[in-house]
């Protein structure tokens, strides 16, 4: 089409074509996203940057027919107001000029600039003997990414004040900064025509047209989310609370000997009033340093002799190493047994205590020798809630709405 220049980006090394040569006076770098002043011989730096652009659907340098001229895409802009975020590509031929192609909602359209400017006011203008009326608010769109080469100076965060006329299917936008005021007339193409001029993929489906009427913020839905969701969790707490039932509590003592197990203490006696209840075992330890205490615990049926098994486990150690002092474990330690069905029960434990490296010698008092042990308490109640289990409710209750949070922000930020 044109004779290409190629120059070297000033930042990164990458070589560049610039495929308007003589005609564009800004570049950004499709390696690093630098911005060049190529207007001039020399190759100068306006903007260093890091990472270019990614994830425009036409990339610079892709040509296709459209209207029976063969153009060029030698720039690409992500622009974005409070309500959306579109694509604009600078496409060019040296015998037809500049013309635009914009993607907003995965609409197409293609642009023309005005040499005969509208006339009107802010809410109709006439054009070529035809009147246009505005579509929605004029608002302030910001450009969010910039990649190849311009005819005018452009970079990430410049700002136009910007308005659409429309008479049927044609749009006229008008934008203004800078002192200077542009139109461009929009007709709408059908992707099917774009992807096949371009070679591109056609898009897999089709959104509504842009309404009229602005739209609200994408996060405004977010607070019904976690409303819905922080609703769903007091009500399951308050099913908790009411399904627990009363309280009865049951308490004793073992001393857990070293090098054996003492085996079926009576703790004490508990009744399950309701169907159903969690029961809750607590055990701690007295101060002891370098020992793990293991206790296993049975819940015998008085009625039908079946018990609820589980296990607990109270723990402590510290010690000296280069990185200072350090402590680990905890004298306290609580089982949940759930499901517990209404009757009577005894709590029997086994315990038996160990040493860390190794179990001590035993005690040596006169003509007896007498081993070292652990007093750990024990302490059981019904009516217990299980805050597992609510805890992971929260989770999945909390995990949609914070996805969406995640995935909004990341489309808001893109480019």
């Amino acid at each position: 089409m044109t004779a290409v220049r190629t120059v070297a980006c000033p930042n990164c090394g990458g070589t560049l074509e610039v495929r308007a040569a003589g005609l564009s006076v800004n570049l950004a770098c499709s390696y690093c996203g630098s911005l060049l002043d190529i207007a001039r011989p020399e190759v100068a730096l306006i903007e260093a940057h890091d990472k270019a652009a990614r994830g425009f659907r036409l990339s610079p340098g892709r040509r296709g027919t459209l209207f029976d001229v063969e153009w060029e895409a030698v720039g690409a802009l992500r622009r974005r107001d409070s309500g959306y975020t579109w694509e604009e590509y600078l496409l060019f031929n040296p015998y037809a000029g500049y013309r635009w192609l914009v993607l907003s909602d995965r609409e197409w359209q293609f642009g023309t600039m005005l040499l005969d400017l509208p006339e009107g006011d802010d809410d109709t203008v006439t054009w070529r003997g035809e009147r246009y009326t505005r579509d929605g608010e004029a608002s302030t769109s910001e450009t969010t990414a910039v990649l190849g080469e311009f005819y005018w100076r452009v970079r990430a965060g410049d700002t136009v004040e910007a308005a659409l006329y429309e008479r049927g299917d044609t749009v006229l936008s008008r934008e203004g900064g800078g002192g200077e005021v542009n139109w461009t007339q929009l007709v709408p193409l059908e992707d099917g025509t774009v992807a096949e001029a371009f070679g591109l993929v056609p898009l897999k489906a089709k959104r509504a047209v842009r309404s009229p009427v602005p739209s609200p913020g994408i996060f405004d839905d977010l607070p019904t989310m976690f409303g819905l969701a922080s609703a769903a969790l007091v009500a399951l707490l308050l099913a908790m609370v009411l399904i627990s039932g009363p309280v009865e509590r049951a308490s004793g003592s073992v001393d857990a000997p070293f090098a054996a197990t003492r085996e079926g203490v009576k703790i004490g006696t508990l009744t399950v009033r309701r169907p159903w209840q969690f029961v809750t075992v607590t055990a701690r330890g007295s101060d002891f340093d370098n020992r793990w205490v293991d206790l296993d615990y049975s819940l015998v049926d008085r009625a039908t002799g079946q018990s609820i098994d589980g296990y607990g486990i109270v723990e402590h150690y510290s010690g000296y190493d280069s990185d200072g002092s350090w402590t680990e474990g905890s004298r306290k330690g609580s089982t949940l047994l759930g499901k517990v069905p209404r009757g009577t029960y005894d709590l029997y434990v086994d315990a038996a205590a160990h040493g860390w490296p190794s179990d001590p010698p035993p005690n040596t008092s006169g003509w007896s020798s007498l081993p070292e042990t652990v007093s750990v308490s024990i302490e059981a109640e019904t009516g217990a809630l299980p805050w597992g289990n609510w805890w992971t409710a929260a989770l999945l209750l909390f995990a949609f709405p914070c996805v969406a949070v995640w995935r909004r922000y990341r489309e808001e930020n893109a480019g």
